[in-house]
């Protein structure tokens, strides 16, 4: 009896392993089996190292990005289009793990839970339209000039991302021994909309503006003064000139470091922490599937004169482009944030689910206009409406320093004040200089062809 026992108690044991090796392995290819399916090695995914998709990529034109013929893949006739939209397809060998290749990639290839890797035909619908307009991008692409950055520009209504470009790329139809070029090629597998983060410089002062404007009593009428320096137990922060005396709306048009460092100091690290958080900077936004990068706004330890250059966008503040994009379409969007989305009709996924963007209030409605109406200002008094007609532009600039040796990113950020067009932007050149010089011709031209085309 004792031996039956024991031999009871050991079948005992070993059937509990076989079950829970049974319950593991079954939750990790619930959680795993799309990655395992499309690991490279996966004959039925994969040809010498290059995926093989069965559906078709198009834009929201219905203009062909990727397609497989034969095995074969075959991206956009247009080589500058190819180019373009390079970080939103992705390249042949899967290396931008944002490109629809990679994200989308169980759509694209068929793949079935139940049945594997199978592939349906293009009939039966594993085909993927993007939000993006080909024609848009590329002339964004155009515009950036080689130099290396980022443009976005969206629907702040509907979320729709109708431009997504990220500067260097290549041909992905015909790639370059990236090897041989590092300097040129530097991050070029990076989606700088979506992966990166910047020093924002002081596109950030509409941050600190929105919690001055809830905050501070009468911030409407204090009056600061500048002398283009102010003193901070012993630091200094500068401003390039002598302001004299600005309010908050010329403050901002101005971009006035002294008056900036005043308010945030007056605001305190505590409440700047709050509205950076509120506008999202810190977070990490999910673009069907996608995540941004998150950035870093963290003021924990910041006072003095760290806490004032912080509030202008500078000590270690850094932003992600595209969260700071769908900040200022909330503010454009009476302080309601719609989350950008890359796909097109997503009912049209048969079968597969895809976070349709969501909307959150991140700003009051009176704060948002106020602040809409500031950055108006901006336009018509200091970047000259002439350079932007037609566009009813509402924008901020901002000249990010980052390091003693290096010259700063030009950022531009704003919205189009017209109702057949409620796009906002975001613009990043990399150590660009002046972001009224600079982003904001690119922002300009960008815009000027979504409206000429239609794009919206």
């Amino acid at each position: 009896m004792k031996v039956l026992s024991r031999r009871a108690k050991v079948m005992l044991v070993f059937s509990l392993v076989v079950v829970s090796g049974l319950l593991f392995f079954t939750a990790r290819y619930i959680n795993r089996a799309p990655a395992w399916a499309q690991y490279p090695t996966n004959r039925h995914f994969f040809k010498d190292g290059r995926l093989i998709l069965s559906g078709t990529i198009y834009d929201r034109t219905g203009k062909p990005l990727l397609q497989t013929e034969e095995g074969t893949i075959k991206f956009n006739s247009n080589q500058l289009v190819r180019t373009a939209m390079m970080h939103a397809t992705g390249d042949l060998y899967g290396n931008v793990v944002t490109g629809a290749q990679v994200v989308f990639g169980e759509r694209l290839t068929g793949w079935d839970f139940l049945n594997g890797a199978y592939h349906f035909n293009k009939q039966a619908g594993n085909n993927l339209t993007l939000t993006l307009d080909a024609g848009l991008c590329a002339e964004a692409y155009n515009a950036l000039s080689g130099r290396k950055g980022t443009v976005g520009v969206y629907n702040y209504q509907t979320g729709e991302l109708l431009c997504m470009v990220s500067s260097p790329s290549f041909d992905p139809q015909n790639p370059p021994d990236v090897a041989k070029n590092p300097e040129k090629y530097e991050g070029v597998y990076i989606n700088r909309l979506l992966s990166a983060s910047y020093t924002p410089g002081s596109v950030f002062k509409l941050v600190t503006a929105s919690a001055a404007i809830d905050l501070l009593k009468d911030i409407d009428q204090t009056v600061y003064h500048c002398d283009g320096a102010l003193d901070i137990g012993g630091d200094k922060v500068t401003c390039p000139e002598a302001h004299g005396d600005v309010t908050l709306e010329k403050a901002l048009a101005k971009s006035c470091n002294v008056a900036f460092a005043e308010i945030t100091l007056k605001l305190g690290k505590e409440n700047l922490q709050n509205y950076a958080d509120k506008a999202g900077l810190n977070a990490s936004l999910d673009v069907d599937g996608m995540k941004t990068a998150k950035g870093v706004v963290k003021l924990t330890d910041a006072q003095g004169a760290n806490l004032a250059w912080a509030g202008i966008g500078q000590y270690s503040d850094m932003v992600n482009p595209l969260n700071f994009m769908a900040f200022v379409g909330a503010i454009a969007n009476d302080g309601v944030r719609v989350s950008p989305s890359i796909v097109l009709e997503k009912g049209a996924f048969s079968g597969m689910a895809y976070s349709v963007g969501g909307s959150k209030r991140i700003l009051s409605a009176g704060t948002a206009k106020t602040l809409g109406e500031m950055m108006r200002n901006n336009v018509i008094s200091e970047y000259g409406e002439s350079n932007y007609s037609g566009l009813e532009l509402c924008a901020k600039t901002g000249t990010a320093e980052v390091g003693k040796d290096k010259r700063p990113h030009s950022w531009f950020v704003g919205y189009m004040d017209r109702e057949d067009f409620p796009l906002a932007f975001v613009v990043v050149v990399e150590n660009g200089g002046s972001g009224g010089k600079v982003a904001g011709p690119v922002a300009a031209r960008v815009l000027r062809a979504a409206v000429k085309n239609a794009v919206k």
